[in-house]
């Protein structure tokens, strides 16, 4: 994405949700027996529905270890999906594209040190983003 392309930032935010899905993992419990693909999923089995991995499923991401922001990613699935989708969805995207679009605008270059992660099983995120 550049300053030349500003119509890319849409799809650059979705890309970030994508590739970095700030919920990992989320509880469910299967209410009917269903099969999926091979494997049968009794009643009452509880699941582990893997946001992080089903947004980099080479199935359906190619290439999905690289980051594109021109790659059709409007179904990735960090804010849900369906009656399971996030209340706040709308809002998010609203502000995080508010946010690259001033990004874009007012700023030359950003320079940041290494990241360092906060470890949990269910969300992502940085304990910090320090200084060069």
């Amino acid at each position: 994405m550049s300053r030349a392309d500003p119509a890319l930032v849409p799809s650059a935010f979705r890309e970030v949700l994508r590739y970095e899905s700030p919920v990992q993992t989320f509880g469910r419990t299967a209410r009917v027996d269903a099969v999926v693909g091979d494997v049968a999923v009794p009643a009452g089995t509880r699941l582990a529905v893997l946001f992080g991995s089903a947004n980099r499923d080479e199935r359906k991401w190619p290439d999905a270890d690289r980051f594109d922001v021109t790659r059709s990613n409007h179904d990735h699935l960090a804010f849900g999906f369906g009656l399971h989708g996030c209340a706040g969805q709308a809002l998010a995207r609203m502000e995080g594209e508010a946010i690259l679009r001033a990004l874009l605008r007012d700023v030359v270059r950003i320079e940041v040190g290494r990241p360092v992660r906060h470890f949990n099983n269910v969300l992502r995120g940085l304990d910090s983003l320090p200084s060069p």
